[in-house]
């Protein structure tokens, strides 16, 4: 990921881990937007980063929708490998 990318994915990440209310999709598509709403211009670019980074591809479901399906703990756990570096292309 990019630095302003890195960034936002920490923020996330910090937000899904202290997440305690329920897997409902649209609450957390909140968090993801309210992630990117300060950093991409578009937003349309935050979300594609998100794809990117984490799924490997430049589009999919609603996030919130996808983070609630996977799992907000699984969803952290992705980022982190992320960050780390272990989801680069090939890995």
């Amino acid at each position: 990921p990019t630095d302003l990318e890195r960034e936002a994915l920490e923020d996330l990440r910090a937000r899904l881990a202290a997440w305690d209310g329920p897997a409902d999709g649209e609450a957390l598509q909140g968090e993801v937007f309210a992630t990117g709403r300060d950093r991409f211009e578009p937003m349309r670019d935050w979300f594609k980063a998100l794809y990117q980074v984490l799924l490997g591809a430049d589009q999919g479901p609603r996030f919130g929708s996808f983070v609630a399906l996977y799992g907000v703990a699984e969803t952290v756990a992705l980022i982190d490998r992320a960050l780390a570096g272990e989801l680069v292309a090939g890995n």
